[in-house]
Parts: structure tokens; sequence; C-alpha cells
């Protein structure tokens, strides 16, 4: 059972049944892809429910659960009475989901991130960063200097009002360049890993563009492979996937935060069209016991683009100015309503460059309008 029938769990499912498997999904969206594709193997149901998806895994049978591409879907797999062969406890998995617990395990450890600051003593001045302890997306997330009181204030409010459970973080605030570390781990050590560059067009704290690296300073590469092995080891991690967003600074690297999930927006056909690589079937080979047998690899320039359209209250087509698009995949439907006031989700994008400098300026290009 795949808990996960939205469109970034299709690669993971798609590799389930190629190996052989009958999948199930379980999601309460009856236009997700799976559900549609695949209704007769459909679970309508809330896959937040922990003890919900437990009685269905003893009810059918399955002889494996799967979380997808949603924090909560790992959220509800850790809280299964039986893993199989992955094992994730719901204490290690709030340490790497909760932001203030992941801030303090990386202070514990000293490995290379922001600190995070008592919102009721913060320094007289400074950039701080504040965000909810508990959201995703961007969402409540303000940059502000500790001498602008109002600033604070604000900063604070809005936090507040983006967390479920009111819970807030405030942080150092690095100036750099995001990027993605997503590795996979054998007996503590990262045995492949990929360097993704990663961007934002219409939210600066919502990821949208990103492509493979392919020159990434090899001395930031070591302290930073170096710092999630020790966090690896100190929450004696099993074999799979540990994926990674970490800010360069330019004069070294800064952990933002980590997950075990698979990530979204369609993340793994990034790596699996850049490289030949079928990065969605290594996350799902962990929970059955069972390696992928790895690819000659095979290099493409490939820039992955979130489409956002913003001002319109009905979807009706996809607007793209995106040269060497080879891949659209569309997320809402046709005449589907839109919140014209934000900028809102209706696809991805694919394109295929040239050559890796042809690529770095499709990228710069497709975040600077």
């Amino acid at each position: 059972m795949l808990l996960d029938a939205a469109f970034s769990a299709v690669p993971i499912h798609e590799y389930l049944t190629d190996i052989g498997c009958d999948v199930w999904t379980m999601g309460n969206r009856a236009e997700d892809p799976l559900a549609l594709a695949y209704r007769e193997n459909w679970i309508c149901a809330n896959y937040g429910d922990a003890a919900l998806v437990q009685s269905c895994v003893k009810e059918h049978g399955f002889g494996a659960v799967i979380p997808g591409c949603t924090d909560v879907s790992m959220a509800s797999f850790v809280q299964l009475k039986q893993q199989g062969s992955y094992w994730l406890s719901p204490e290690t998995n709030d340490i790497l989901n909760n932001k203030p617990l992941f801030r303090r395990l990386c202070r514990d450890l000293d490995v290379p991130a922001p600190r995070a600051v008592d919102i009721r003593s913060l320094p007289k001045s400074g950039r701080f960063i504040c965000k909810p302890a508990d959201s995703f997306s961007g969402r409540g997330v303000t940059i502000f200097d500790a001498a602008d009181t109002k600033a604070v204030d604000v900063a604070v409010r809005s936090a507040m009002t983006h967390s479920p459970r009111g819970e807030i973080i405030c942080e150092t605030f690095i100036e750099g360049d995001l990027h993605s570390y997503t590795a996979f781990l054998n007996a503590g050590a990262v045995q492949r890993a990929f360097i993704v560059r990663e961007g934002s067009r219409y939210n600066p704290f919502a990821v949208d563009t990103s492509h493979l690296c392919d020159d990434y300073d090899s001395r930031k590469l070591l302290a930073l492979r170096a710092a999630i092995e020790v966090i690896s080891a100190h929450l004696d991690l099993c074999d799979g996937l540990l994926h990674t967003q970490f800010i360069d600074s330019g004069d070294g690297v800064a952990i933002i935060e980590m997950t075990r999930r698979c990530p979204g927006d369609l993340y793994a056909r990034l790596i699996e069209y850049s490289t030949g690589y079928h990065y969605a079937g290594e996350f799902a080979s962990y929970f059955l016991s069972r390696r992928l047998e790895v690819p000659r690899f095979q290099r493409r320039y490939v820039l992955r683009h979130t489409i956002k359209q913003m001002g319109q209250e009905r979807f009706f087509g996809l607007e793209i100015d995106l040269p060497g698009v080879f891949k659209i995949v569309p997320v809402v439907r046709n005449g589907e309503a839109l919140d014209p006031k934000i900028a809102t989700r209706v696809g991805l994008a694919f394109a295929e460059a040239a050559d890796y400098e042809n690529l770095r300026r499709l990228y710069a290009a497709t975040i600077n309008r």
C-alpha cells in the first residue's frame, strides 16, 4: 500500500508495478492521478489517520506499506506496528521534521546550521528569520532586522498564523544560495548522492525551479557529507533516503532541514531525467528489502520548473515561456477554480538544454523572469 495518490507519487507507483507488485493507494482526493488511473485499487481515506491505516493493513493483508511524498504519509508510516525492513521511530521522525527539535540537534552535534534564538531575548541588531515550526512551502516565513521592533511583531504574528499548532521558531538568517543534497545511506554512510541547485521565481521561500549540479565545490561537499553522516550515526538511521536542504553562504554550508520521505513536485523525475537513475525506485526499494540495479549514468541537462498562475479565477490552460520543454504535467483540471489572489501551482515543466552552461543560463533566466 502506497500512502499517497497524488502526482508526485506516480514514479513510486510506476516502479512498484514494474517489479510486479499489486499496488494499492490511499488518499481522500478522488481527482488525484493514482486514484483516477487505478480506481479499483484506491482506498478513499485519510492516510493521516495512523489508526485507520493500521486497520487497512490488517484488513487487506498488505505485505508492505510505503510512504509517499508528504510529511503526513511518513508520520503515519512510522506509527505502524509493523514497518517491515525499514525502521524509523516516531521520535526520530519528529526530530527531523520539527524545526525547533532539529535546530537543537544541529546545535548539540555542532554541525553547520543556523542557530535558533529566543524571540523574547533577541539581540539588539542583526538579521533573523521567523517561521512556523510545523508548516511548509514557505508559508508564514519572514526575514527581519532585530532593531525594527515593528518588523519583529509582524514576523511573529505571520508565523503564528500559519502554524497549525501555534509554534514558531526564530533563527539566524544566513544569506546564500539554496541547494539540496539528496543521498541514499548504507550502514550510516552516504552511498550515492546528488546536489541540486534550487531557486524561486514566485515565492522566495518556496522552491519552484531546480537543476542537477555538475561543479559543486568539493570542499563544501565533504563538509556536508560529514555533517549528514554525524546526524545519521547519532539518530541510528536505517538504510535509505535522506534528503537535505542547505544554504551555500559562499564561505561554507548551513543545513536548513532534512526528511526521509521522497521529495515532492516530481523531484524524483528531475534526477531520473538528468541521470537515468530511478530515484523513486531506489527510495521505494528500501521498504521492500530489495536493492535497485543502478543503470549506467546518462547525463542530460534538465531543468524542473513549477508553473504557477495568478489573477485567474479558473484554470483554462497552461502558460509557459520555457525553451526546450519536453514534458508538461498539469496538476489541476481544466475549469477548476483558482484563488486569484495567490500564485497557484497549475503544472510542472521539464526542459532540456544543450549543455551545462546553457542549463545554468536557462535556470537564471527562469528565476529572473
